[in-house]
C-alpha cells in the first residue's frame, strides 16, 4: 500500500526541497505551507481568499505552527525577483484569470534553475476534477453544462473567492498544450508521473519497466483526469 503524500513524492525528485525557500500558490486552505512547516520546512502561501487564509492560520494555531499567508493573486506576486527555490501550484493555474501571465511570474520569482510543480486538469479525462462526473470532458462544453446540471452539480459561480469554477470557463489542457504552454513561457517540462513510476519499476527488469511505460503514455491522453509536470526555469 502507498501512502506516501504530495510532499514526500517532491522530496524524492527534489532532495533539497525543505532547504529550499517554498511559494504555495493559491494555497488555499493552508494544507501544502502547514505540511511543510511540520516537517521543519519554509513555505509561504499565496491566496486571494481573506476566508482561506484565515481558515490557515487557525489550522496553523491549532498545531502550534506558525505559517505566513500573503493577499494576492498570481497574476501579479507580490515579491522580489528570484525570491524561491521552489513553487507549488496545485489544481489552481485552471481558475485564474490569466495563464501566461501567472507562469511569468511564476518564471520571475524562482531562482537560476529553480523548479515548480505544477498540475492542470486534462481537457480529456475520463472523470472530471471538479465535478466528479466520468464523461464530461469528452463532450463539447456547451453540451456538458446541461450534463452537470442534470446530475445536480452546479456550483456557486458567483463565488469568485477561488477562482473560475464555470467548467466552460476554466482553462484544462491536454498533455501536450500544457507542455507547450510552459515551454513558452521558459520552462523545461517532465511528466511527474513518468518519474514516479520509473522509481517504482526500477527493481522489476527491462521488459517489465518497458511495458508498465508504454501502458500509462497509451493511458496518459484520456485516462488521467489531472496532469502533474515537474518545471524547470531555463536560463
Amino acid at each position: 500500500m502507498n501512502n506516501k503524500t504530495h510532499i514526500d513524492h517532491l522530496g524524492e525528485n527534489i532532495p533539497e526541497l525543505l532547504a529550499s525557500d517554498i511559494l504555495d500558490v493559491g494555497s488555499g486552505r493552508g494544507d501544502f505551507v502547514i505540511s511543510i512547516a511540520m516537517r521543519g520546512g519554509r513555505a509561504i502561501g499565496l491566496e486571494k481568499s481573506p476566508t482561506y487564509r484565515a481558515l490557515t492560520k487557525e489550522k496553523a494555531a491549532a498545531e502550534r505552527l506558525y505559517v505566513t499567508v500573503v493577499d494576492g493573486v498570481g497574476e501579479n506576486m507580490p515579491f522580489p525577483d528570484e525570491s524561491f527555490d521552489f513553487v507549488n501550484m496545485s489544481e489552481v493555474i485552471e481558475h485564474v484569470d490569466d495563464p501566461g501571465r501567472v507562469l511569468k511570474e511564476v518564471y520571475r520569482v524562482l531562482r537560476a534553475r529553480g523548479k515548480a510543480y505544477i498540475s492542470i486538469p486534462n481537457r480529456f479525462g475520463m472523470k472530471d476534477p471538479h465535478f466528479h462526473l466520468y464523461g464530461i470532458n469528452w463532450l463539447p462544453r456547451f453540451l456538458a453544462d446541461p450534463f452537470i446540471g442534470f446530475f445536480g452539480r452546479h456550483k456557486n459561480y458567483e463565488n469568485t473567492e477561488a477562482g473560475i469554477q464555470n467548467l466552460a470557463e476554466m482553462r484544462y489542457a491536454t498533455f501536450r498544450g500544457a507542455q507547450c504552454l510552459f515551454e513558452k513561457h521558459g520552462f523545461s517540462t517532465e511528466d511527474d508521473r513518468v518519474l514516479k513510476l520509473a522509481k517504482r519499476l526500477a527493481d522489476r527488469g527491462w521488459l517489465v519497466s518497458g511495458a508498465g511505460m508504454i501502458a500509462y503514455r497509451l493511458l496518459r491522453p484520456w485516462y488521467f483526469s489531472t496532469f502533474h509536470f515537474i518545471v524547470t526555469k531555463r536560463p
